[in-house]
């Protein structure tokens, strides 16, 4: 059986996802949208956990050569670094595909 990684998420993602389901819940008013979608997203990080290779790295340098991952879901974009020596996970950020991704991670690491 394969090893288990570690997953951890940065506060930047756990602000994503605070952002993600109050824009649905609120502005969209659709509560059970936003729970599902939420609901999907974990699903997707959690199943990281096995085989978190098998997604494409990000096509954009510098985070190409960085090994930045990611993992449509709907929408939405999960970007994440898998840390092979260290069996982690770390999930970078949970963005809306209609955002400038670039950008938006350049400034992550600001």
């Amino acid at each position: 059986m394969k090893s288990q990684w570690n997953i951890v998420y940065s506060n930047q993602s756990r602000l994503d996802l605070l952002q993600i389901d109050h824009y649905i819940r609120y502005n969209l008013f659709s509560p059970q949208s936003a729970k599902r979608l939420i609901n999907r997203i974990m699903n997707m990080i959690d199943n990281l956990a096995f085989m978190p290779n098998r997604y494409q790295l990000y096509k954009d340098e510098p985070w190409h050569s960085l090994g930045l991952r990611y993992i449509p879901v709907g929408n939405y974009t999960i970007f994440y670094y898998p840390n092979k020596s260290t069996n982690v996970i770390q999930i970078i950020r949970i963005m809306y595909g209609g955002q400038n991704i670039p950008q938006a991670l350049t400034n992550s690491l600001k």
